[in-house]
């Protein structure tokens, strides 16, 4: 399985326009508008009155079909910070609340974006999230990763081992969580009566995100792009692939998953232009299988003149999973003896076709050749 990159949207979002920039050594403390904060922002060649300072949250909301990224900004103006909600089109990238959040009315409040952190979906179509003042996971609000009032919480701190996570996965309907704080991803079940944590995945390198799919599979990408995913019922690394062009000036990457398109969503955080303009961008994957390798084609059932017998070979994938839908052509390679009663045969849900051969009626040696299409993309 790999990833099929659809397009990237760059620069998604912008910051607050200051109109225009103001030379060396920078704008004065105290000015006509009052105190000026990070006079850096402003000073010639940059001219913009925000800045990234970290991104929070980055998650899909399936309620409004928008992808929703929460950014702590540095800003010029009182009080030198700034906490915005960027909501983007799922289907095309847009930016959906640009007039609101360029006129700073997508605040979402300090606490939601300081304390809550590596929000993402989970089952029943909520957000969840830890938190960074406590060590319960919990199910937050979307649009100011608050708390949700009455909303399911539980506390890995009290579980055996006692576990502080900073990235969850939640599957409430099958009592599973995935969970990771450095270079595991660990796998819990039965966390709503008694926990277990019965199995871990190593993760490849530092992690930087993790997304929900479904109750079987979730997304992890690393600080240098690497994108994994996993199943954590079985559980087991599924596929391993990367970013479309990993940058050496890329600051972190951050991923969530479209469940109504089905595919994967990255936010690169990229630094700023030499004139302080966002540089951020939304890129879209298709996860597809790719065939990697056709086997050698083997009996069945036994091998004796004047009977039919079954072949079998199986297509698969580069991660070892079964590819279907495909057509494998089979064909005998002369000097020809008996006869080939299937040319082809449909690739099964584990990638297996099956041949029958009609064997003569005395002894021989045979040659099946094989042959599948796989088109690029």
């Amino acid at each position: 399985m790999g990833l099929w990159h659809l397009n990237t949207v760059g620069p998604c979002m912008s910051y607050v326009d200051h109109g225009s920039c103001v030379p060396p050594p920078g704008p004065a403390l105290w000015g006509p508008l009052g105190l000026t904060y990070n006079g850096q922002l402003i000073t010639c060649p940059k001219h913009y009155r925000q800045s990234t300072n970290w991104v929070s949250n980055f998650f899909y909301e399936p309620g409004n079909d928008r992808i929703i990224a929460h950014i702590v900004l540095n800003t010029t103006y009182w009080p030198g910070w700034d906490v915005q909600r960027y909501e983007f089109n799922a289907e095309d990238g847009s930016w959906c609340n640009r007039e609101e959040a360029l006129a700073r009315q997508a605040w979402i409040g300090i606490w939601g974006a300081a304390y809550t952190q590596k929000a993402t979906m989970g089952s029943f179509n909520k957000i969840y999230a830890c938190r960074n003042n406590e060590t319960k996971i919990r199910e937050v609000m979307w649009e100011y990763a608050e708390p949700a009032t009455n909303g399911w919480w539980v506390d890995p701190y009290t579980w055996n081992p006692k576990s502080i996570y900073g990235y969850a996965v939640v599957n409430r309907i099958d009592n599973l969580l995935a969970a990771a704080a450095n270079w595991t991803l660990d796998c819990w079940r039965n966390i709503s009566t008694t926990p277990e944590r019965f199995a871990q995945l190593r993760l490849p390198n530092v992690l930087n995100y993790l997304a929900y799919e479904s109750r079987n599979y979730c997304w992890v990408i690393t600080q240098d792009g690497v994108i994994l995913k996993a199943d954590y019922q079985i559980p087991r690394w599924e596929m391993i692939s990367t970013v479309q062009n990993p940058e050496a000036d890329a600051l972190k990457y951050f991923i969530t998953y479209d469940t109504k398109r089905k595919r994967v969503v990255v936010f690169r955080q990229r630094p700023d232009a030499a004139d302080g303009a966002c540089q951020h961008q939304l890129e879209f994957y298709y996860p597809m299988v790719k065939a990697g390798q056709l086997t050698q084609p083997v009996p069945v059932t036994s091998l004796r003149a004047g009977n039919r017998i079954i072949l079998a070979a199986n297509l698969i994938g580069d991660a070892g999973e079964g590819v279907t839908p495909y057509t494998v052509a089979g064909e005998l390679l002369s000097p020809v003896e008996g006869r080939l009663v299937t040319p082809f045969s449909g690739t099964e849900l584990n990638g297996r076709v099956c041949f029958q051969y009609q064997a003569p009626h005395q002894a021989c040696t045979e040659t099946l050749g094989l042959k599948v299409t796989v088109e690029e993309s």
